[in-house]
């Protein structure tokens, strides 16, 4: 069978969505789906997009959109079980299932110290070292919790709505999360042993929030409404709205503070703000533009355009394209290590990752880590990639450029 249909008119996009991968999942590697849908919506369109599903969207005469998909090598990101984040700090590595597990590696031996099962489906995790927390989004049971580092004993949890799935930490502990299905950001602040959670609308489909230098205030990309969101972490006030593209995801804030780049998805643009959300330029990326990293020296700013397989390079002062680099298909994870001498763009449906000299904007190798490889974090000379759909981290030293082993954290 070389194509499938898929009659979705009448469903809400969520409910579109879940139908739309799990047709994808069924289908074998280049088999194309016709989707019929009443609305290409933003939630829509970003449940695709993290799916890695590849579609062109065609208007159709009675105001509904029809969908071509095409299946890709993997499963949809983000419909398996196995370790997709993790975090690293001083000697251990953190992951989390796509389930209810955590676990924590000891990353000179490779060895899992701790694991417990504590959410109903773990998306990402935030380590927060003054105070020995490690944060996880709960995306099936909208909580946030707050774990022991040391042993992942649950210490806090509370309510975060719109399926969570990013958070983040201000050097105080007040953690941020957004829930793209609501349009809100959760902001859960430390008070005398707990946390108080406040919850706020921001805008359509709000993704990846990014604090402020002083970690004072969050930027809040919204795809939906094409802006960034600017709110005030005391008060939860909103200070500021920024527009800079069609389907704002992912932010990166410049070392001397100043500056935000924002890539967008839709328009497959990258833009510089000020942080008071002056145009200092925009630039072309490439289809699906949405993870981006930029150097520790604040000289150079990486974009992965999910749709193209490619890695974009911007001279971070003028956005002038500088280089454009090929990666295997969907580099849905962009890390630049500590130092700023490697970047790695994991490249979830292949069985590889693409390690790039920061320096040079080029290619060192191309290394088979397992399949599904997702994001990566780095310690003692050594990245850590977790491999959704082989279930397990994969470790890569850095000086040699080779796989150092796998480990497993069931």
């Amino acid at each position: 069978m070389n194509a499938i249909r898929l009659d979705c008119r009448g469903k809400a996009s969520a409910e579109a969505g879940r139908a739309i991968v799990e047709g994808f999942n069924a289908c074998t590697p280049g088999v194309h789906i016709d989707a019929d849908v009443d609305e290409y919506s933003t939630g829509l369109r970003m449940w695709l997009l993290e799916a890695g599903a590849r579609h062109r969207a065609l208007r159709l005469n009675d105001g509904g959109w029809q969908l071509d998909i095409t299946r890709g090598a993997a499963p949809a990101q983000g419909s398996v079980p196995g370790v997709h984040h993790v975090v690293a700090g001083g000697d251990s590595i953190w992951t989390c299932r796509r389930g209810a597990l955590v676990a924590r590696i000891d990353a000179h031996t490779r060895q899992v110290v701790a694991s417990r099962s504590v959410a109903r489906k773990a998306s990402h995790l935030e380590l927060h070292v003054q105070s020995g927390l490690l944060f996880v989004a709960d995306s099936a049971a909208d909580q946030v919790l707050a774990l022991r580092a040391s042993d992942l004993q649950i210490e806090q949890r509370w309510p975060a709505p719109g399926g969570p799935q990013l958070p983040i930490a201000s050097p105080d502990g007040i953690v941020c999360v957004t829930g793209p299905g609501t349009g809100t950001l959760t902001i859960a602040t430390p008070v005398g042993g707990g946390y108080r959670a406040r919850t706020l609308a921001v805008g359509e489909c709000p993704h990846d929030p990014l604090l402020s230098a002083d970690g004072t205030e969050v930027f809040v990309p919204c795809a939906g409404s094409g802006e960034i969101v600017k709110v005030r972490l005391a008060d939860t006030r909103i200070t500021g709205r920024y527009r800079v593209g069609d389907g704002p995801s992912h932010l990166v804030l410049h070392p001397d503070g100043t500056r935000i780049y924002s890539a967008n998805s839709w328009d497959g643009s990258v833009t510089c703000v000020t942080v008071e959300g002056a145009l200092v330029a925009r630039a072309t990326s490439g289809g699906w533009a949405h993870a981006i990293a930029i150097t520790p020296d604040g000289r150079s700013v990486y974009v992965a355009n999910f749709f193209d397989d490619s890695l974009a390079v911007f001279d971070a002062a003028t956005l002038e394209r500088i280089a454009l680099l090929e990666t295997d298909a969907y580099p849905h994870g962009l890390d630049i290590a500590p130092d700023g001498s490697h970047a790695l763009a994991s490249c979830f449906a292949s069985d590889h990752v693409r390690v790039i000299d920061t320096r040079a904007h080029c290619q060192l190798a191309r290394i088979a880590v397992g399949s599904g490889p997702s994001h990566a974090a780095f310690a003692n000379g050594c990245a850590y990639i977790g491999c959704s759909v082989a279930d397990h981290v994969a470790c890569v030293d850095l000086a040699s450029l080779v796989l150092k082993g796998q480990t497993s954290v069931h």
